[in-house]
């Protein structure tokens, strides 16, 4: 039995928890695959917006790999203490984010071909991270 003088306590940390754990992570924010004005793009145009995708991409990558290993090693820890479990980032809202701007690339390639644009660019696989960099998986 608890002491009555700790029950107080022991709850107010418990909904503390439980507040601050509503607080982990963020909302994803990916962009529109189609937009308004894609198909009135110059192949110019595409050829420059695949390629500032494929940078936004490249610059992702790196905060999804910390972002698993940190959620692996406090999962691991969690084992042992169920704490940590309370501050994990499950919405995964880098992942969403970077395969949108993937399929972004991939539909404005589609446009290229559709109005044989003449640049060569290669169609992006489906990512599937993990915490040793990432792999692509057929999808």
């Amino acid at each position: 039995m608890v002491n009555r003088k700790l029950q107080p306590v022991l709850a107010f940390i418990v909904v503390v928890i439980f507040f601050v754990q509503g607080c982990a992570g963020r909302a994803a924010r990916p962009i529109k695959v189609t937009q308004s004005d894609d198909v009135k793009k110059t192949c110019n145009e595409i050829r420059h917006e695949t390629k500032k995708n494929r940078r936004k991409i490249k610059k992702m990558i790196p905060a999804i790999k910390s972002a698993d290993k940190k959620r692996t090693l406090l999962m691991l820890s969690g084992g042992l203490l169920i704490i940590p479990w309370f501050f994990l980032d499950l919405t995964d809202a880098d992942k969403i984010e970077a395969n949108a701007q993937r399929k972004r690339h991939n539909y404005l390639l589609d446009v290229a071909k559709k109005n044989n644009c003449r640049f060569k660019a290669p169609h992006l696989k489906s990512f599937y991270f993990h915490d040793k960099g990432y792999k692509v998986r057929n999808r």
